[in-house]
């Protein structure tokens, strides 16, 4: 790739994602939705977004740190002592099984559904298991459910 290719990939992202920001504002929308919408529909029908050749060999470690980053946050939102009682034991049970039939599901279904290999469907799992909280909360922000219905099924995003 070129200089001017690796600048228009960078530009064209950037200029997405600050577009889809201010939409996702204006309308009202959690803006996470417009920003998986744009990023779809320009990897699809252009070839200058492609973050691993844009990236080159540092494509990885920022995945990487940006996972990782995601991680720390959801963890600095933990609050169990906000999670009482009949809500406490539902937020559990939602976790464990949650989790567990999440990445199975995965694991199972994604070397034949994804045509990859089991260790590329087990991280698949993971890193959809860990994005949860980062992905419900701007929806339940969106959504206004109950007191009693948002402390259950936003955690562990915050309360």
């Amino acid at each position: 790739m070129t200089t001017d290719d690796i600048l228009l990939g960078v530009g064209l992202t950037v200029a997405l994602a600050v577009g889809c920001q201010i939409l996702a504002s204006r309308l009202r929308i959690p803006a996470l939705l417009l920003l998986l919408l744009a990023g779809f529909t320009a990897g699809a029908l252009t070839g200058d977004i492609h973050p691993d050749q844009l990236l080159g060999p540092a494509f990885s470690p920022l995945v990487s740190v940006s996972v990782a980053i995601i991680l720390y946050d959801a963890r600095l939102g933990l609050d169990l002592r906000h999670l009482r009682g009949a809500t406490r034991a539902v937020v559990v049970r939602l976790m464990v099984l949650g989790v567990v039939l999440t990445w199975g599901a995965v694991v199972l279904l994604g070397p034949d559904l994804l045509g990859v290999p089991v260790a590329v469907a087990s991280m698949i799992g993971v890193i959809l298991v860990v994005s949860g909280p980062t992905v419900v909360g701007p929806l339940l922000e969106h959504v206004r459910p109950s007191e009693k219905a948002r402390r259950g099924s936003n955690w562990p995003a915050g309360s």
